[in-house]
This record gives structure tokens, sequence and C-alpha cells, in this order.
């Protein structure tokens, strides 16, 4: 059996697994489907790998060997395959494109579906199949030069456009809803827009005002009804809005986007946006005595950084 069709067949059952009145089919939902998708991706490099190379470029091991005229080629050994960041330095080493973001968010819901949630429900895999729409769709037309409707089936394609119109729909009502607030940064909007459920997963957050201000706002789910006020939920969101941002800056040695408010010590403050996203309180972020930029990890709630801060206890103490 091709690699083709088990993807076409795991993007099938994960399909009629979202469709299954049974609850317990849920989380078989969006392992099928991203499975589906790495399938499509591995297909791909199979049709890219060199002939007599054992699929060479869909193995995790590949050593060089002579061929029967001498000649060194590389080839696939062994049964292991190759993993999602294999795939991703191999398709950007051939020029292959894939909106890697929507895959990973995919990745991580469906991670998220399978260990975390509590309250689950068939609209809390419509964002999943939502992205995932997009990434088959664009990955079987552009790269695969196939009709996604053909390949797929009439009635499985159905079911991915309609899904992902639903979605769509009431994720713009709830970003709508969010919009009509005020905010202490329009990076904490950002944020909230892309918040996904604790309780469910579902990114069907909506507010139940219609105007006011954020921090006066009750927010909810429209998924699984899960009531939260800004408070709950917006350190959350802005942990995972800058999640990559937080771990470059660790990697690189970068200033760290967020940081525990020196004021209030129960918001995140936005280090470049100079606000804490609960209480909006602003720290000082040049040194008083020296007029050097304090770094993220000595914003206090004084003016003064931490050599200088240091330098004056020292002289305090003779």
């Amino acid at each position: 059996m091709s690699i083709l069709k088990n993807a076409v067949d795991s993007i099938a059952i994960g399909l009629e697994d979202f469709e299954s009145a049974d609850k317990r089919r849920i989380v078989s939902s969006a392992r099928n489907i991203f499975a589906g998708i790495l399938l499509l991706f591995k297909y791909k490099l199979c049709e890219l790998s060199p002939i007599d190379s054992d699929e060479a470029l869909i193995k995790q091991k590949v050593l060089p060997a002579f061929d029967a005229t001498g000649v060194v080629n590389w080839v696939g050994k062994g049964n292991k395959t190759v993993d999602v960041q294999n795939i991703k330095e191999r398709f950007k080493s051939l020029g292959v494109i894939v909106e890697w973001q929507r895959l990973d968010r995919i990745n991580k819901y469906r991670n998220d579906i399978e260990h975390y949630y509590s309250t689950l429900n068939n609209e809390s895999v419509q964002q999943l199949i939502s992205d995932s729409f997009i990434i088959i769709r664009n990955f079987i037309v552009d790269e695969l030069d196939e009709d996604p409707k053909q390949l797929l089936g009439e009635e499985y394609w159905k079911i991915l456009v309609d899904v992902n119109e639903v979605y769509e729909k009431e994720k713009q009502e709830c970003n709508s809803s969010l919009l009509g607030l005020k905010y202490f940064n329009n990076k904490i909007l950002c944020a909230l827009q892309a918040y996904n459920c604790a309780k469910c997963g579902s990114g069907l957050i909506e507010s139940t005002l219609n105007t006011g201000h954020s921090i006066e706002s009750l927010f909810k789910c429209r998924s699984c009804e899960n009531e939260l006020y800004y408070e709950d939920i917006v350190n959350d969101a802005i942990d995972d809005y800058f999640a990559d941002d937080l771990y470059l800056s660790h990697k690189d040695g970068d200033d760290a986007p967020v940081i525990e408010c020196p004021s209030c010590f129960d918001g995140r403050y936005l280090f470049h946006e100079e606000l804490c996203v609960i209480c909006g309180d602003s720290a000082t972020h040049e040194c008083s005595r020296c007029g050097i930029s304090i770094p993220p990890e000595e914003i206090s709630d004084g003016d003064i950084c931490g050599y200088c801060s240091h330098m004056w206890d020292k002289l305090m103490k003779e």
C-alpha cells in the first residue's frame, strides 16, 4: 500500500472519527488527521528521492554506498523514518513550501487534546481541522500537483471545507467581540485572539461585553461555555503568544520580551511595550544614575540598574 494511500486513508479515518457521536473518538480524530498530513509530506520526500536510493529522503539514517558503476550514492538504511524536524530541514533544503507555524499549531493542539483537555467535544477539534484544511489543500495543490477534492474524495473534502467555513465564521465573530474592548496595548488583543480555552482547547474565545475595558470583561469559550475573567486568562494568553520569542531569547541571549511585573507581581510585564498586562503600570527603563538601558532581568520598581544598585549598597556598607 502506497504512502499516499495511507495518507488519504488516515485523513479520512480522522474525519470519520470527528463525525462520530462517540466522544471517545475525538482524540483519535486529531491523531489521525495529523498523521495523514505527515504521510503526505513523506510521500513528497519519496517522490524526490533518487532512484535506487531506497527512498533515502524519508529515512532518518542515510549512508553513502557504491553503485554498480563504482559511483558513490546516498542510500536510506533501516526502517526508521523522518520526524517533523527532519521533514522541516529537508523541505527547507529542497525548496518545498509549508506553512510551518500553522503545522506547529496543529501539532501542539493535537498533543494538548491527547494529554491535557478535560472537556472535549467536536467543536474542540474544529480549529485543528480548519488549520489542517489549509495545510492539506495547499500542499496537495502546490507540491503534489493534484486536485484535493479528487484525491481525498468528495465526501471527505466536503467535511473539511464545511468545518473550515463554520470555524472561520465563528472565529471571526469571536474576534469581533474582542475588538470592541479597550486594551492597555494591542499585543494583549492579539494574544487573546490567539488564545485557546484551557478546558477544552477551542480557540473560540469571546467577550460578553461589547464595549468597555478588557479588564472589566467576562470572557467565554463558545465550545464548552467556560467563563473566565480577564485576570484568569491574560497571563496564559501572553505566555502562549510570546512562547517562540521567549525560547529564542533564552537560546540566543536576547532580551526577554516578557517578565514578571515589578509593580503588582501578578501580571506579565511586556518589556518592549513597557507595561503590565494586568495593572497597566510602566517601569523605568533607563537608569537615573548612569543613563544606560536597564535590561529585563534588572527591571524593578526603582529607577536604577543592577550595577548602580550594587555599587550603592556597597557604598552604604562602607
